[in-house]
């Protein structure tokens, strides 16, 4: 078991079909980033997506979404539904049916139940034998376009979800450390600050189209004096970087220090990964 080492959160959004062969940030040059990170010792890698990337608002001929299976190849860890992936449920349910990764959220919901509508609240994922919980959850609105179109699916109250979540990842899983992640994050998420008692961090997307640079980043205290940075990936920034250090102790694990980085012109400037453009050469 290594007494220091490092988790990072690779997290995309908004990349909608750019598979490769382009200019910018595409699912391609990400591949080859992760590759070359994962290089690094005593380094762990979460590769994660806040929405907005499988475009599947858009017709496909083919029978498999060619971005699900760029995102396979490249061994995401999980994604976070935002609008736009919810604006065809059919498709995304076919979608889903070919991930190899879990799709999480708390609080799209049935409306009877209130329990999730697709894939699970939360994973635990077990690092260097340390338990990492991630919740998610969905900040905006949904309104189908026309009346009662998705008569099962319901968007319940994020700040009681995550409130409910949490203390049932507390009071189940023991975590040693909880991140939470919010897609399409709105004024609903000054609600829930007050209840993220035992989290560690929180990240937090944004609708597309928003192009803003203020409040990247800030540090919100809850009651017991806790003190929780926020982190909010804008549109502009496609890709963002996460890297939590952590130190191993006898029972326990000891968060040391995070750094955060948009790397969307580092990652432009990178070569396609070739073998993920064999698998997607069809939709380029």
């Amino acid at each position: 078991m290594q007494e220091f080492f490092s988790v990072s959160l690779i997290l995309t959004q908004h990349i909608n079909r750019r598979l490769g062969r382009a200019p910018g940030v595409t699912l391609s040059k990400v591949s080859r980033y992760k590759r070359e990170v994962s290089l690094e010792e005593n380094h762990h890698i979460l590769l994660c997506d806040l929405g907005g990337t499988l475009g599947i608002d858009q017709e496909y001929i083919a029978p498999r979404n060619p971005s699900i299976t760029a995102m396979n190849y490249m061994g995401y860890s999980f994604g976070v539904f935002n609008h736009q992936d919810m604006s065809n449920i059919s498709h995304l349910r076919r979608t889903m049916s070919f991930s190899k990764f879990p799709w999480m959220n708390c609080n799209i919901t049935h409306p009877m139940t209130k329990e999730p509508f697709f894939g699970e609240p939360y994973e635990i994922y077990n690092i260097n034998g340390m338990k990492l919980a991630i919740l998610s959850g969905y900040g905006g609105s949904f309104r189908p376009e026309a009346e009662n179109e998705h008569p099962t699916l319901h968007v319940s109250s994020l700040g009681n979800s995550v409130k409910r979540w949490l203390r049932y990842i507390y009071d189940t899983e023991d975590p040693d450390y909880v991140i939470v992640c919010i897609s399409d994050a709105d004024d609903e998420i000054d609600a829930i600050v007050d209840d993220m008692e035992g989290v560690g961090l929180l990240i937090t997307g944004s609708c597309e189209g928003e192009d803003l640079e203020e409040n990247e980043y800030e540090t919100f205290s809850i009651e017991d004096g806790q003190n929780i940075p926020r982190y909010h990936h804008h549109h502009t920034g496609k890709v963002m970087h996460v890297e939590l250090s952590f130190k191993t102790r006898t029972t326990t694990y000891e968060f040391l220090n995070h750094s955060v980085a948009r790397i969307d012109r580092e990652i432009s400037q990178l070569s396609d990964d070739q073998r993920m453009l064999d698998l997607v050469h069809y939709h380029l």
